[in-house]
């Protein structure tokens, strides 16, 4: 065990160590900072993948779509822009290397291209005028983008890379010699807006929440957020709905919101909002029960013990908005959801059970409480995990889809004696408790374990969803979910096999197709993929990021003024090229959360 562990452990510092160089690389010395005042990102969005301004080093045509972005930016005073870099994410703002633009020479990436709306006075009249920023790369990265100054409106080019798409993640960055400020990750689904992380939280005011009773609202009501847009929450507390005035429930992160008054005085509470310093907190307290919730906190305290939550208390629109789930549960409540078309119904009812114990089965009503709505509610989540409990630590391991692994053990790792580890684990309900040793140290969570699909074992190494140490005496609460297992291909040519009056391959000129071949690991569907060849995060080329499943491979090579030429394939140390082939993905070399498959290809007869 001790020995596994070891290997374990130094894999673990290898990626560390790895991932704080790419870290450092790529944050575009932001790592750190405070974001400059006076700089303010009003409006990032991604508006079409239709246009074809910009080459992959200067602003010539080339063929391809390019991704056209909008910017607009409200600088207080002349301000020096060192450098913009637009960076390809997940839906959390992490990189996932499937491209990077910049204004500047900096490593590798291709060009952003920044176009100027700028409103100038003719003779006729108000005119607007197309400027040119960078017209190329700016190779000396010490030279500026320029210098600039108030309301300004900016149309970015992102040169196609052949990732270039609507269903991506993207988050941009300004470089500025006081600071960096970085929006937060938009994609293209209207309105696809974000705010930058330098801009102000609005102050509420307690009197601002909605009474009981409904006001009638001169303005339109506060949309829902995007991933439940459209979509009716009506909540009934024993049977009566609960009337929330002008400001109406919201889902953020598969959590729903609703305003802190009515739900806490309806609950029974007799509610106070505190103010100390840059703390703001919304409080409840009845019959010797008390939870004090701190705005984009994510921990709460509930009879003067921290408890964890997964989406924090915060300001929308001006209003206090709170977790419906964790505030009715911890008043001694069960929540119950249901679902028909557009229209959600949660029902907070009397708890029939101690929900603070992880004893009984999980429930299995389809859609389950409070699911995630994107694509559609997801079964039953695994109940709270409770309290936080000194020298303890627990929590359960789940799949995207909500639903419990059972069998796995769980590890905390001492941080104070090497290669020291104590192990628990999961139940059937996919709950895990660990007591730890009373030793004044920290401890950090992990996760190694293998499922089998298709007939092939795949292993898999986790963090715990907050991969943060803590201390042994405070106690801790850590999740584990199974999600983004995604796995990518390399491509090899046989150069050998072009002829000399071919023209040069180019592999973003390489167009690949994979077509699921049944079921994906997550039990879905899936969906075919085209994608051209890319540069990959581990070397080489290839496409990445591709869910975890068996599929057909096709591949079509269309360099530019040619007629498109079909390939033939097949996987890397086999015998025969074909037009197609199934194939699976494989853990190379034993390693964990890997997933990779290589094929050669060459031009077809």
């Amino acid at each position: 065990m001790r020995n596994i562990f070891g290997k374990r452990k130094q894999m673990a510092g290898i990626a560390i160590v790895l991932a704080g160089c790419i870290a450092f690389n790529g944050m575009a010395g932001a790592f750190g900072e405070t974001p400059p005042e006076g700089v303010k990102i009003k409006e990032f969005s991604l508006l079409d993948t239709a246009t074809d301004v910009v080459g992959s080093a200067d602003f010539t045509p080339e063929g391809k779509k390019d991704g056209h972005f909008k910017l607009q930016l409200s600088l207080d005073k002349k301000t020096t822009i060192n450098a913009v870099v637009l960076r390809s994410t997940d839906d959390y703002g992490k990189d996932n290397y499937q491209g990077v633009w910049r204004t500047n020479r900096v490593t590798t990436g291709w060009i952003l291209g920044i176009v100027q709306d700028k409103t100038v006075t003719t003779a006729s009249g108000i005119a607007h005028e197309n400027i040119i920023i960078n017209p190329g790369f700016r190779k000396d990265v010490k030279e500026p983008v320029g210098e600039f100054e108030g309301e300004l409106t900016f149309n970015l080019y992102a040169s196609d890379n052949g990732t270039i798409k609507e269903t991506q993640h993207y988050v941009l960055e300004i470089e500025t010699q006081q600071g960096t400020v970085i929006s937060k990750p938009i994609k293209y689904k209207k309105p696809a807006t974000a705010e930058g992380s330098a801009a102000p939280v609005p102050s509420p005011s307690p009197v601002q929440n909605p009474a009981p009773t409904p006001t009638p609202a001169p303005a339109p009501s506060p949309a829902p957020a995007d991933e439940a847009k459209d979509i009716a929450i009506h909540v009934r507390f024993k049977g009566s709905e609960l009337q929330f005035g002008d400001a109406q429930p919201v889902v953020k992160e598969g959590r729903t919101l609703v305003p802190f008054r009515p739900l806490f005085e309806a609950l029974g509470f007799t509610v106070n909002w505190v103010e100390d310093g840059n703390a703001r907190r919304a409080i409840g307290k009845k019959n010797g029960l008390s939870i004090e919730l701190t705005i984009d906190s994510s921990q709460a305290m509930v009879n003067g013990k921290t408890v964890g939550l997964d989406v924090p208390a915060q300001i929308i629109d001006g209003r206090t908005m709170v977790p419906l789930r964790f505030v009715s549960e911890n008043s001694g409540y069960r929540v119950a959801f249901s679902s028909s078309g557009n229209v959600w119904s949660i029902q907070i009812e009397e708890a029939v059970t101690d929900t603070s114990t992880p004893t009984d089965p999980v429930p299995t009503p389809t859609p389950a409480p409070i699911p995630d709505p994107v694509p559609a509610p997801i079964p039953t989540p695994a109940p709270s995990a409770g309290e936080v409990e000194p020298y303890i630590v627990k929590g359960y391991l789940r799949d995207a889809q909500g639903q419990p692994l059972s069998g796995v053990t769980i590890y905390a790792d001492n941080q104070l004696f090497y290669d020291s580890n104590l192990g628990g684990v999961t139940d059937e309900n996919g709950f895990y408790r660990i007591e730890l040793a009373h030793l004044p140290t920290t401890w950090i969570m992990s996760t190694s374990f293998t499922r089998s699909y298709n007939g092939k074992d795949q292993r898999f190494y986790l963090r715990s969803d907050v991969d943060l140490p803590f201390a042994g005496s405070a106690g801790a609460i850590r999740h584990f979910t199974l999600k983004d297992v995604v796995g990518h291909i390399e491509i090899h040519p046989d150069f050998w096999s072009f002829d000399d009056n071919m023209p040069k391959l180019q592999m973003n000129d390489l167009e690949i197709t994979l077509t699921p071949v049944g079921p994906l690991f997550d039990g879905s569907s899936g969906k075919s993929i085209t994608a051209r060849a890319g540069a990959l995060p581990t070397g080489g080329h290839g496409v990445d990021r591709i869910p975890l499943g068996r599929y057909k491979i096709s591949a079509v090579w269309k360099p530019e003024g040619h007629t498109p030429v079909p390939m033939l394939v097949k996987v890397k140390g086999s015998d025969k090229f074909v037009s197609s082939i199934d194939f699976d993905f494989q853990n190379p070399f034993g390693t964990a959360s890997i997933f990779v498959n290589e094929f050669d290809i060459k031009p077809g007869s």
